[in-house]
């Protein structure tokens, strides 16, 4: 029996994903497990996997590089190579740069202009599904005068009813530019008044690059916008890709429903660095990679979480829940953005394994192609910027987790010693932001204290 392959769910927050590239032709063999089809998640591009072995087919219309396509909806079957799959009707949609508004706003109206502004194509040139072309005449609607805005201009359903709705608004509403959704956005954001821009798209549709290059004429100067700060006609307008726009929104959900608060102390990592210096050899013979500090608070972490349960939670619907397994994601920025790739069941793995995860993961991390399992279930995060000379900060916290981990570089720093002497130590600030909700305060300063403790005498949990 085929297999479907579908969009799957990634993540609480995914609607839909985008379509990067197939990376199987329709027809050829695959293998159960080899990736066939590269998508943008909302946290980066994923490579889907075969869920079985058999001949990729019936890829669905529509779903190519740059297509959204909503969770959960089929876009292709593995199957035996003699058995038939079902046709599925076309999927419609554009590559998301952002959400777009409502689809009376962002389609086309063209419907209530002149038969002398409509555009003549040949009837082989209409693309419809034989659905749509029933409703077009139902509705006595000639379907050369309607946009598509699915893929190479292909008519869906919807532009046809947006086409009979808006022929019945007003002529002054007809007479609106078309626009593109994301000009539509960034005229908002600016305040540009879209009637006054020249559209140079196609059928005079106002693009982005329109709204972007419009300079519109200076205002009158009042006396209160005399001593108002204006920007300069040189600034440079970003927008942001899909994985930062999540990034954001998601930071924005964690500090406004999560109570955060946070826990800082300075930690000696004199025998970290010594265990580091014992250790390297081996791991460097076995991975063919360094052994770094990341590395080591990995595993150290997780042995502290595997003795304070209570901190490898999440707080859900009115309760805790403590999680069986210690999955410990490593924050990284990437010039994409910033990504939480998880290291699995870290408890149980060795420096080694830990090592060559993280070189693993960098490298995913890099091109930001991971698999679905690389970006979920993490139960802690650890964010070290110590690398870029960071001395210490606040992390928020990456939700549904409990708490955070932030690093900052190792400094020597003059110490007071038991002998009251006073010595260089090579000292590292760790800083632990938590959930209030999981975690009180007495709570979240015993697990610092025994991460600080397990920190300063590694050689207890490291043979």
């Amino acid at each position: 029996m085929a297999a479907e392959v579908f969009m799957p769910k990634m993540s609480d927050h995914m609607e839909t994903g985008e379509i990067v590239e197939w990376l199987v032709q329709e027809g050829s063999s695959v293998q159960k497990g080899q990736p066939i089809l590269a998508i943008m998640t909302d946290k980066a591009t994923v490579e889907l996997e075969a869920p079985t072995a058999g001949v990729l087919k019936g890829i669905r219309a529509g779903v190519a590089p740059g297509m959204l396509v909503p969770v959960g909806e089929t876009v292709a079957f593995i199957a035996a190579a003699q058995e038939n799959v079902p046709t599925l009707p076309p999927l419609g949609g554009a590559k998301q740069e952002i959400t777009p508004p409502p689809a009376a706003e962002s389609v086309p109206v063209t419907a209530a202009r002149a038969p002398a502004q409509t555009v003549s194509t040949a009837p082989g040139e209409i693309r419809a599904t034989p659905v749509v072309r029933k409703l077009a005449r139902d509705l006595g609607i000639d379907l050369a005068v309607v946009a598509g805005t699915g893929p190479e201009g292909r008519i869906s359903e919807q532009d046809v009813r947006n086409y009979a709705d808006a022929a019945q608004k007003p002529d002054q509403e007809a007479a609106a530019p078309l626009v593109s959704p994301i000009a539509r956005r960034i005229a908002e954001e600016r305040g540009i008044d879209l009637s006054r821009v020249t559209g140079t798209g196609p059928r005079g549709q106002i693009t982005k690059e329109d709204v972007i290059q419009f300079v519109p004429a200076p205002p009158a100067p009042t006396p209160d916008a005399a001593a108002a700060p204006t920007g300069s006609s040189s600034d440079v307008w970003l927008d942001l890709n899909p994985i930062q726009r999540l990034t954001g929104q998601r930071m924005l959900e964690s500090v406004q429903t999560a109570p955060h608060f946070a826990l800082s102390a300075d930690v000696d990592m004199t025998n970290a660095l010594e265990l580091r210096e014992t250790w390297m050899s081996a791991v460097t013979e076995e991975t063919g990679e360094r052994l770094s500090v990341t590395g080591i608070l990995v595993k150290i972490v997780a042995a502290t979480l595997k003795s304070f349960p209570r901190a490898n939670a999440s707080f859900l619907d009115g309760r805790i829940k403590l999680y069986s397994e210690i999955n410990i994601g490593v924050a990284m920025g990437t010039e994409q953005g910033l990504v939480v790739p998880v290291i699995r069941d870290a408890n149980n793995k060795s420096l080694a394994q830990i090592t060559r995860e993280l070189k693993t993961l960098q490298g995913k991390a890099a091109s930001m192609r991971f698999s679905p399992d690389d970006l979920n279930g993490g139960t802690l995060t650890i964010s070290n910027l110590g690398m870029y000379g960071v001395d210490r900060f606040s992390a928020i916290i990456n939700p549904t987790q409990s708490a955070i981990l932030a690093v900052g570089r190792i400094i020597k720093t003059p110490v007071g010693m038991p002998d009251d002497s006073i010595a260089l130590r090579p000292l590292m600030n760790c800083t632990l932001s938590l959930d209030h909700r999981s975690m009180d305060g007495v709570q979240g300063a015993r697990f610092l204290a025994l991460l600080k403790e397990r920190l300063t005498h590694p050689y207890l949990l490291i043979n």
